[in-house]
């Protein structure tokens, strides 16, 4: 699964399956420091992959620390999380390598052309395994279970398949719906080696989506109290892909997200998470707020963007969602190059390290209150009754969680949510 001594990774764009990528660079490691090398192509578009860092200049550009095994931040979002890791590990020794013996590069090569966003790396080391007609989301959610507990699981390779890209630490899997509502392989439609001839596209693109299981401590309704998290986010002003709940044989539903990456019929966007831009880590309290509101309006440019991510802050704040690291937020780049804040995800109720924001306001991660907030988008130039409006839109929201939760079939007895969501409000606004 090594690259050939000497061998360097072509860096490509793949914006279009049924075309043939565009070839922005080549990488290779060097004295275990990751060096990058635009191409000629990508230069004359003026078109900068990373938007902080590595500007389009000739010659070798090296990463600037070892903080992600060696590679440049936004490459390094190419790679699994927890959970894609977990089974790229298994399927490695299943054929007879070690993760730990590949560096950061040759673990790019396994990724290939099935990652995150638009990216994609030649030569592929790692082929797709098994075909993934007429998936079965429950089977796949018991053996995911099974994955998490250590124990052989008759479907590995298929989830490997399905989830050896993904990030965050939850079972997840990528998954095509057709118009008839049946499920295939979210990859069917990218090639191996590049684009399929035009006789092996599919007759009708499906849309791609992203369905997420269980963890083995999260409660029998994740499913709905995510989906229950991301309608309260629209009530409240949060740009949010398309959602729903799947049905299960057992439980209350899978959690379903439809991939943003993933705009159109053979579409892909180019995407670089916060943690890639600023190259901060997602493994610790990395960035404040006040970071994530500079890097926004620096990389977009544009004041209302500033203003969706503000609003996001406060949601996070007063919905509890907790896990706000680095790699929770991410920017889009469009055809002209341009970066935009993608929609938010992954917004649940959680309690972060211990107990605080991951990304603390005006230094304070336990206990935001409404003067934190105040005093952060005062700084960042949102007019005091600005901020007042977006608060209370998003106070709005949450404090009909009882509503959202009722209608996404949040279990009854799921009641500390309910309780924590008040307390949390009361001290905000101090009563």
């Amino acid at each position: 699964m090594r690259l050939a001594p000497g061998t360097p990774l072509d860096l490509l764009l793949l914006t279009d399956e049924r075309a043939e990528p565009d070839k922005v660079g080549r990488l290779a490691m060097a004295g275990g420091v990751a060096q990058l090398e635009w191409s000629e192509e990508v230069l004359a578009t003026g078109h900068a992959l990373s938007p902080l860092h590595y500007p389009l200049e000739s010659g070798l550009h090296a990463a600037r620390s070892r903080e992600f095994g060696g590679l440049h931040g936004f490459l390094a979002d190419s790679l699994p999380d927890a959970w894609g890791t977990l089974l790229l590990r298994r399927r490695l020794q299943r054929l007879g390598h070690r993760w730990e013996e590949l560096n950061a590069v040759d673990r790019l090569a396994l990724v290939g052309n099935r990652g995150r966003g638009a990216l994609a790396f030649r030569p592929a080391t790692l082929q797709a395994g098994e075909g993934a007609a007429g998936i079965d989301l429950d089977a796949l959610a018991n053996e995911a279970q099974r994955v998490l507990l250590g124990e052989e699981a008759e479907l590995d390779a298929l989830l490997a398949r399905l989830g050896g890209g993904s990030g965050g630490a939850r079972p997840k899997v990528h998954v095509a719906i057709a118009a008839d509502g049946t499920l295939r392989a979210g990859d069917e439609g990218a090639g191996e080696g590049g684009a399929p001839a035009a006789a092996e596209w599919p007759e009708e693109w499906p849309e791609q989506w992203i369905v997420k299981f269980p963890a083995l401590t999260d409660p029998a309704d994740i499913g709905p109290v995510e989906e229950a998290y991301a309608r309260m986010a629209r009530a409240a002003g949060i740009a949010m892909a398309e959602t729903r709940l799947i049905a299960s044989a057992e439980g209350r539903g899978h959690f379903a997200t439809r991939r943003f990456d993933r705009p159109g019929p053979g579409r892909r966007v180019h995407m670089v998470s916060l943690g890639g831009a600023l190259e901060a880590s997602p493994h610790m309290p990395s960035l404040d707020y006040d970071g994530f509101l500079r890097a926004v309006l620096t990389i977009t440019r544009d004041v209302r963007q500033l203003e969706q991510a503000f609003r996001r802050m406060a949601f996070n704040v007063l919905a509890h969602n907790r896990d706000d690291h680095v790699r929770q937020h991410a920017f889009l780049m469009d055809e002209r190059g341009e970066w935009h804040l993608a929609p938010a995800f992954d917004l649940t109720f959680s309690h972060g390290p211990g107990g605080e924001h991951y990304m603390a306001v005006m230094g304070e991660g336990r206990d935001v209150t409404f003067d934190h907030v105040k005093e952060l988008g005062a700084r960042h130039g949102i007019k005091r009754a600005r901020i007042a409006e977006i608060v209370e839109e998003v106070s709005a929201a949450i404090v009909d969680w009882r509503g959202w939760a009722e209608a996404a079939g949040v279990e009854h007895s799921n009641t500390p949510i309910a309780d924590a969501l008040e307390a949390r409000r009361k001290h905000f606004f101090g009563g």
